[in-house]
């Protein structure tokens, strides 16, 4: 089978995928930005093409490009990762028996009077939806039949926060004995990630070892409220980093507040260093995180449910231990590129019979 994946810039997960589907028999190409991760991977393999630029989900440019690269290559699957890609791909496809598939990594509503989704994950060309965790899933089912909708975490691997060391900064020197709580999140403008919750948590503690080590976006109202309460001096604002991993190194529990969430990559990079995970019990991050077995859950928005499950792991380093070794285990079994890399094969193959359905190469622009 011939297949077109489309994203402006592709995350470590995706150039994982497409390069085990090429590994295994797909004739795949990568249409992506040049300044895209992992482009000299997408060249060794002999997939990558080199995207005109687009910024909206009607160029026509970049339409021609799809519509000619989906005739001279005879695609038969069109795997667009985000809207704007979809939505130029079934621009660039009408009139072609092309399959068209999409991908939703969010739980945002999906307005049905909103023409933009109509242009896009709701236009009658997309064939099958993928979707990121079982909340999507579930939600996907009011707007689509189960069986045009697939269920795939996306794929990740332990050495890959390995791979990107932080340029700059220093976990901060605590005393000795102290535990680390860290939180990861881009959070400016963005309160259902749930920061403000976590800090008034810190400041009912009052526990002088628990300390909170915060890395990324933050409001102002973060800062003061931080700042305002008595564990002023034991919440550190570290800012943003691309790599984690040695900070997470030097952690004992991970915390993830939110409000709402998809399937966090942080969370997963906590689970590789065998932390623990506090989160909320809400979809998506619970796909990720089993209470009780591989971290621990909270009533969602309670400070109480919070601040009592950061106590009660501080106070047990056998159970953090137990939880962390068991998450990374489920990491390992569940959360593979290769599994999602199989679950998207299945698709594909569903989709287009052995010998392919291809694009007519008399078609023109």
């Amino acid at each position: 089978m011939n297949v077109l994946f489309i994203k402006r810039n592709l995350d470590q997960a995706e150039l994982a995928l497409v390069l085990a589907l090429r590994s295994k028999g797909v004739n795949i190409k990568v249409l992506t930005a040049a300044t895209s991760p992992g482009v000299v991977k997408l060249e060794q393999a002999g997939v990558f093409v080199e995207s005109r630029p687009y910024a909206s989900k009607v160029n026509v440019r970049f339409i021609r490009q799809v519509r000619q690269l989906v005739i001279a290559e005879r695609i038969s699957i069109v795997h667009a990762v985000d809207s704007r890609s979809l939505a130029n791909a079934i621009w660039a496809t009408y009139f072609l028996p092309v399959k068209i598939v999409a991908y939703r990594g969010t739980l945002a509503k999906i307005r049905k009077t909103d023409i933009s989704y109509w242009a896009g994950i709701l236009n009658p060309r997309v064939d099958r939806v993928i979707c990121v965790n079982t909340a999507i899933y579930e939600y996907l089912q009011n707007f689509f039949p189960v069986e045009h909708l697939l269920l795939d975490y996306k794929g990740y691997e332990p050495e890959w926060s390995q791979e990107v060391e932080a340029s700059d900064g220093s976990f901060p020197d605590l005393p000795d004995g102290s535990i680390a709580v860290i939180c990861v999140a881009d959070a400016k403008g963005r309160p259902h990630k749930g920061v403000n919750l976590l800090l008034e948590a810190m400041h009912k503690t009052a526990r002088p070892e628990i300390h909170l080590i915060y890395l990324g976006s933050y409001d102002k109202s973060s800062r003061h409220l931080a700042e305002r309460g008595p564990a002023a001096s034991r919440i550190h604002f570290l800012g943003f980093h691309r790599g984690i991993a040695k900070f997470l190194k030097q952690a004992d529990i991970y915390v993830l507040p939110s409000l709402r969430d998809g399937l966090p990559r942080a969370v997963k990079e906590a689970m590789a260093e065998e932390l623990p995970v506090i989160c909320a019990n809400i979809p998506g991050p619970t796909d990720l995180v089993i209470d009780n077995e591989t971290g621990v859950w909270f009533e969602p928005g309670s400070v109480v449910a919070l601040t009592e499950a950061i106590l009660a792991l501080s106070d047990d380093a056998a159970k953090r231990r137990r939880l962390g070794r068991q998450g990374k285990q489920r990491l390992l079994r569940e959360f593979s590129s290769a599994a999602s890399a199989d679950k998207v094969l299945d698709l594909y193959r569903g989709l287009v019979p052995s010998k392919g359905v291809v694009a007519k190469p008399d078609q023109r622009v």
